[in-house]
């Protein structure tokens, strides 16, 4: 790779994709991808497609939407919605951050050690003395905000890889039983493409942007060569995630049938199985680091979030002392209690999402006031559905016996699997794109780069 003057160095290039890949991975894109493997069987490869394009292809196209689009995830969304749009991205900063995703970090690892370890607390003191501790050592990492990503890829990322190279290398040559066919009615390639919003990582790509941003300044690349490295780094880090989630998922399929666990509960087993006594240790380190490589780069890119929307009266360091001290009270009521009542939240934010990274990459004159309408309504139509989705999913969840709601909403196309906003959202945006005044088409702000 051929670098200019301003640009990170091969090496340096390689420690922030690493670093980013440790940000990424977490305890989500450890786990999920074995037990979306086991339930797939003999479908493994198709779902990998289907989770490939909302786990890993969209997150790096968030990349390349923040460097085309000239700013960060809070002054895109601004853009296009100049007053839902901080609405909408500070309620996904408040799902990424203390409400649901750096506790399930904490959460996640506490459960990983007690069942390799046996212990069983009669008690929440522990877990709230662990999550105390585990915020503490966060706040370590990220009281010097320049060099985060340094300390990430110096201490963590080495860690990671042999632990990972360890259990999908055992797994992949010995293979702990036959593949089956898949567990679920669901079209392999909308179950992968549904269950990758699991992993959050397009929510974290689009918030990891400005603390990318800011370790690259630190490293000297310069304004001009700015987006490009941004890319750069997004390809290295996204490239390895995506070869550790087939991995994981081949592994899974590799099971067999022969444990029916998930999520953390499976990988333990497996971990057991593929590496006898010491392989529970194994997992419980691992999981432990790789979630908190996550809950790190997303506090950080909290706290950014926190500074930008505030226009810096509430300061980096102070918001990160926030987000610590909530994420670790709600990481005390446990793994389970998290991914069940609050994971349905995401789903509902998910497509708008993906709708405003797609507009920023494909759109040519992305900042044109007639593209930014469609793109607008388009966010504006995915977050109704998404609400809609949610309503479904707490409706069985806490047998609220909305049968008329049920019945009207499975009637809409693709609702069984909770895309109903494909094709909607299509339509709605067609139309805007069609009937939107032509005479107030134009604005004067700068176009996207083309670079």
């Amino acid at each position: 790779m051929r670098m200019k003057k301003g640009d990170l160095s091969v090496p340096a290039l390689l420690m922030m994709g690493g670093a980013l890949y440790s940000m990424h991975f977490g305890a989500s894109s450890m786990v999920w991808p074995m037990t979306w493997g086991k339930e797939s069987g003999s479908s493994v490869f198709i779902a990998f497609i289907g989770a490939f394009i909302t786990s890993l292809f969209l997150p790096l196209l968030a990349y390349v939407a923040l460097a085309r689009g000239q700013g960060t995830y809070f002054g895109l969304a601004k853009r296009a919605m100049p007053k839902f749009g901080p609405i909408f991205t500070s309620v996904t900063i408040i799902i990424m951050g203390p409400l649901y995703t750096i506790p399930r970090m904490s959460a996640s690892s506490w459960d990983a050690i007690c069942q390799a370890t046996g212990f069983a607390p009669d008690s929440s003191i522990p877990i709230i003395l662990f999550s105390a501790f585990y915020y503490a050592l966060t706040y370590w990492f990220l009281a010097g905000r320049s060099d985060m990503m340094d300390k990430v890829s110096k201490f963590l990322f080495p860690v990671l890889i042999l632990i990972v190279v360890a259990i999908i290398g055992k797994g992949l040559m010995t293979p702990l039983g036959e593949w089956q066919p898949k567990t679920y009615e669901t079209p392999a390639l909308a179950y992968g493409f549904t269950q990758g919003y699991a992993t959050s990582e397009l929510l974290c790509a689009l918030t990891f942007g400005i603390v990318v941003l800011n370790n690259l300044k630190g490293h000297g690349v310069t304004d001009e060569r700015m987006n490009k490295n941004i890319i750069r780094v997004g390809i290295v880090g996204i490239g390895l995630l995506s070869l550790t989630h087939l991995g994981h998922m081949i592994v899974g399929a590799n099971t067999g049938g022969t444990i029916e666990l998930q999520y953390v509960t499976l990988y333990t087993q497996v971990a057991f199985e593929l590496l006898g006594t010491i392989g529970g240790a194994i997992f419980s380190i691992g999981l432990v680091f790789a979630s908190l490589t996550t809950a790190i780069g997303i506090s950080a890119a909290t706290a950014e979030f926190c500074e930008d929307a505030s226009n810096k009266k509430l300061k980096y360091k102070k918001s990160i002392a926030i987000v610590c001290i909530f994420s670790a009270i709600i990481g005390a009521i446990g793994l389970t209690n998290i991914l069940t009542y609050v994971a349905p939240i995401q789903d509902a934010v998910y497509p708008g999402a993906i709708i405003l990274v797609l507009y920023y990459v494909l759109m040519p004159d992305c900042q044109n006031k007639r593209h930014l309408a469609v793109c607008k309504w388009g966010i504006i139509v995915s977050v109704f559905f998404g609400v809609l989705d949610g309503i479904y999913t707490y409706n069985n969840l806490l047998n609220l016996n909305l049968d008329w709601f049920v019945n009207l909403y499975l009637k809409l196309p693709f609702a069984e699997w909770k895309l109903a906003w494909v094709p909607v959202c299509a339509i709605v945006m067609a139309c805007v794109y069609l009937f939107f005044s032509k005479k107030s088409e134009d604005v004067p702000v700068t176009d996207c780069i083309s670079e």
